[in-house]
């Protein structure tokens, strides 16, 4: 399940993601990123992702109707997990340039908040 949860960002979009991300899941993040994009311009995405399937996301993601060029004004992503799922991620790279992702582990959350301010 993918859940958006509070941002301390007016810029960053928080998410949390656990168990099996679903195609409804990541078209209502869709409809959040268009939002954000609509209002800032760019947005950030802070995501706290615990246990998943490796595939889940990419398959939800795969199957839902999203707006590429909202998803192509992110800046920055931080993924927050146990697992580095940063070069998972790395193909979202190749329609968001510049896009910079890093990993923290779960007890580096803060560390997390501080780089999306840098």
């Amino acid at each position: 399940m993918l859940s958006i949860v509070p941002s301390k960002d007016i810029e960053t979009i928080a998410i949390e993601v656990e168990g099996r991300a679903s195609k409804a899941d990541i078209e209502k993040l869709d409809h959040v990123i268009r939002d954000k994009v609509s209002e800032k311009g760019h947005f950030n995405m802070y995501a706290i992702i615990y246990k998943v399937e490796d595939s889940t996301l990419f398959d939800a993601a795969d199957s839902a109707e999203i707006d590429r060029h909202s998803w192509s004004q992110a800046r920055k992503f931080a993924v927050i997990s146990e697992k580095d799922w940063t070069s998972a991620a790395s193909g979202w790279q190749g329609f968001a340039d510049g896009l910079e992702t890093r990993h923290f582990n779960l007890d580096e959350m803060n560390d997390a908040w501080e780089w999306m301010q840098e």
